[in-house]
């Protein structure tokens, strides 16, 4: 609760900052405080929902595949694409910023937070002697196999697409405030632009995400329960981390003029919690 309030007393300092366009140049160090006051803050939720073992494994694979994917991108252009970082995201570690991990761990666990996860406990039990004994035994592995896959790709891709609406703001916002600055000319000629950022960076952003969810996931025990940690601890902290990004990340574009990022990010979010809807069961 109390590092909650000081990420809150942090964000309004800096939204108000930043509305009024008073943020000096000295003070845009500020941005690695935030992000690594979010992810902590959402490290801390994720102990409380599934324990420190499990938060401890999702920092480690999400620190350590982030860090290793912007090192290539920063490094070889290869994978985001071609920019470097600036100062404004001070202190840098081997050309990467130290808050990187923090604020990966930040945006896939608001995304874990709210993916569809189908209920699919029974696929994992065994057969009784009757199922097995059953004409409809082949059918029923099939069925109880399928149920597995959706259950764990599910929300995977649900929450890797929820981590890119986001970026799909962030990284025009980003290129604008120059965050950090791409070479476009190294880009190919298929690699279009959208707002000074290439399309291959929005795609990689998702294929990382991909993997990282899906790394987390498969070692996770969270599916073989009925009841998966939404009792023992709301939702309320990832909700506060994601209204207030998307709060700070569309005032920049209004004041920016970035309509159309501001519009595909508010739209596939949208989209994203009516596919939610329609997967989730409603509790009686």
């Amino acid at each position: 609760m109390r590092l909650t309030l000081l990420y809150m007393v942090w964000f309004l300092c800096g939204y108000l900052l930043i509305s009024a366009n008073l943020i000096p140049a000295w003070f845009e160090w500020a941005n690695s405080l935030y992000l690594i006051l979010g992810g902590t803050t959402a490290l801390l939720w994720y102990v409380r929902r599934y324990g420190a073992r499990q938060a401890l494994m999702l920092f480690v694979i999400c620190g350590s595949v982030s860090y290793a994917a912007e090192w290539i991108g920063v490094h070889t252009f290869r994978w985001f694409g071609a920019y470097p970082y600036g100062l404004s995201f001070a202190p840098l570690v081997l050309g990467v910023p130290l808050a990187i991990p923090f604020a990966w761990c930040m945006l896939l666990i608001i995304a874990k937070a709210f993916a569809p996860v189908p209920p699919s406990a029974g696929a994992w039990k065994g057969l009784t002697l009757e199922q097995s004994l059953s004409s409809g035994k082949r059918a029923l592995k099939q069925a109880r196999k399928a149920a597995k896959r959706r259950s764990f790709w599910l929300p995977a891709v649900w929450a890797a697409s929820m981590v890119t609406a986001i970026d799909l703001l962030l990284g025009p916002l980003a290129a604008q405030q120059r965050y950090w600055t791409w070479e476009s000319a190294k880009n190919a000629a298929w690699n279009i632009s959208f707002y000074s950022v290439p399309i291959s960076n929005f795609i990689c952003w998702w294929i990382t995400s991909m993997l990282i969810l899906n790394t987390v996931n498969y070692l996770h025990d969270e599916y073989f329960e009925e009841n998966r940690g939404a009792e023992r601890t709301g939702t309320f902290i990832p909700m506060l981390l994601l209204l207030t990004l998307e709060s700070l990340f569309l005032t920049l574009a209004v004041k920016t003029g970035l309509w159309w990022a501001a519009s595909l990010n508010v739209g596939l979010l949208l989209l994203l919690f009516l596919w939610r809807s329609k997967e989730v069961p409603v509790r009686p």
